[in-house]
């Protein structure tokens, strides 16, 4: 699938000093080998937060000067050429640290669940309000249970399917402000055990990372580069360098399919920020 504007890229980002991907099951691999990849995240600049049991307002408190998320993370899925990124993000990556947190069985769980009933056969990426409206009203199922897969964006949840997913409900999310405040709400939220999904915009310069690039806590698009789309991503780790990123483009790319950068990259590239809430028990 081409790289369009409207944005194709949904990534996790993983906050984490220097953290690699833990030994939990990895997301079925791609259906082919593909010469670039999908992005898939709509950037909505008037979004709103909606809070509820598990999602609270920033703490004035100090924040550790570091956390690390990543014992509870999955290894790093793989959206293919569809357009899925923010189904990747808050379904897969997002859902797999809270559920291990809380001693939730069940992860990993569907990011097709939610990104069909939003596509409905039309691949054009998804809003993140999209998906937690789903799942804080009906839940999210598990990929063992889901058989459409991981690239079906068609085929709708059956009845059984819906049913599952109510144990799964998400409590909430809260929008968190852009720009140089940031980093206090990442830190913030991360504290307190939720991780956070971003949208970036994406560049050749993110696609083609080397390993070492992506250890090492330094990239930045450089100025007049292309843009290819928008991406979702998860923050799953902090330090006083800045943020590890969990993506969604298999363990090939980048570090192990992690990448670390500054806080300048998550102050001046993001968009869009939640905290994802924690699951309803």
């Amino acid at each position: 699938m081409n790289a369009k504007n409207y944005g194709r890229l949904a990534v996790v980002l993983a906050t984490a000093g220097a953290i690699g991907a833990m030994g939990l099951p990895l997301a079925d691999a791609a259906p082919a080998v593909q010469p670039h990849y999908a992005y898939g995240a709509l950037v909505d600049h008037s979004a709103k937060s909606f809070s509820a049991q598990g999602v609270r307002e920033l703490s004035t408190a100090a924040a550790p000067a570091s956390v690390d998320l990543s014992p509870y993370a999955a290894s790093p899925g793989n959206q293919g050429q569809v357009g899925s990124c923010v189904a990747w993000a808050i379904d897969y990556s997002a859902y797999s640290i809270l559920m291990k947190e809380q001693g939730i069985t069940g992860a990993p769980m569907a990011p097709m669940y939610t990104y069909a009933q939003i596509a409905r056969g039309n691949d054009q990426g998804s809003y993140p309000k999209d998906h937690f409206k789903i799942l804080t009203s009906q839940g999210l199922d598990t990929r063992a249970d889901y058989w459409q897969g991981d690239y079906d964006y068609t085929t709708q949840p059956t009845s059984a399917q819906r049913t599952n997913a109510a144990h799964w409900k998400l409590s909430g999310y809260t929008s968190l402000n852009t720009g140089s405040a940031l980093k206090a709400g990442v830190q913030d939220s991360l504290a307190k055990g939720l991780p956070v999904v971003i949208t970036i915009p994406v560049y050749g310069s993110f696609e083609k990372i080397s390993r070492s690039a992506a250890q090492a806590y330094t990239y930045y698009p450089s100025s007049g580069e292309q843009l290819l789309g928008y991406h979702e991503i998860t923050i799953i780790a902090y330090n006083d360098k800045g943020v590890r990123i969990q993506n969604s483009w298999g363990t090939s790319w980048g570090d192990g399919g992690f990448i670390n950068v500054p806080w300048r990259f998550v102050t001046g590239q993001v968009q869009e920020a939640e905290a994802v809430g924690k699951l309803v028990k």
